[in-house]
């Protein structure tokens, strides 16, 4: 994945209504914020970013125009990293705050691989509520193909999901996605969700993408998001 378009595919990969009820989805998102794809830093280095999402129709037909914004901020050494996640919604009860923590590397084949830990909080809407393990790989396959998959389990709940995602990389600015997923949510059957877009790399730091989201559980919609994220210290 480009480094530039990290915290796009994070933050638009599973953005969907459900999650009021559950982050089960959620977890893709925050984890491919968490993920670089094997840009392993040598030193200390402390990465941030936020995207601001409009969407059409994302809580039901007629339901017009929203806006979320999200970010974070991430320090990494060696590999090891901590950071911090947060969304603001207009459905103030979606409102999230996510501590997450691993290890991320890439092998000799040139597959990524990123273990990590997240803890869910929802201020407004009961405030501690569970945490995943992890797992995301990626694979490039040649100059223009990416496949990637990532797995997240609540052992609390005993809940998983999971989710395979492709990309196409048109030229040096462009990128063409798709996303595939199955999650569960507690005492109903298991969701299915998908989305596909494209994505622009404006600068290396800025992006712009445009997305269509569907699940079976909920109407589909389309979402125009802005992101930037950028070093704060280190290489």
């Amino acid at each position: 994945m480009h480094p530039s378009l990290t915290l796009i595919a994070a933050t638009l990969a599973l953005a969907t209504p459900a999650l009021a009820d559950t982050p089960r989805a959620r977890s893709a998102a925050t984890g491919a914020v968490i993920s670089t794809q094997g840009d392993t830093a040598a030193g200390f280095v402390v990465t941030a970013g936020i995207t601001l999402e409009f969407t059409s129709g994302e809580y039901g037909r007629d339901t017009g125009t929203s806006l979320s914004a999200e970010s974070y901020i991430e320090g990494e050494i060696n590999g090891f990293y901590l950071g911090v996640y947060g969304m603001a919604t207009d459905e103030k009860t979606d409102n999230e705050v996510d501590i997450y923590l691993g290890y991320r590397g890439e092998l000799a084949s040139g597959l990524s691989y990123d273990i990590g830990y997240t803890r869910y909080y929802y201020p407004r809407a009961g405030g501690d509520c569970c945490g995943e393990v992890t797992l995301g790989l990626f694979l490039p396959v040649g100059d223009k193909v990416g496949l990637g998959l990532d797995l997240a389990y609540d052992p609390e709940n005993e809940l998983g999901n999971a989710y395979v995602y492709g990309e196409y990389y048109v030229s040096d600015k462009w990128t063409l996605s798709a996303n595939y997923g199955v999650y569960e949510v507690e005492d109903y059957p298991s969701q299915r969700e998908w989305d596909f877009g494209a994505a622009y790399a404006v600068t290396d730091q800025t992006a712009i993408d445009l997305r269509y989201y569907d699940g079976s559980d909920y109407d589909g919609y389309f979402a125009l998001a802005i992101s930037l994220d950028t070093t704060l210290f280190g290489n």
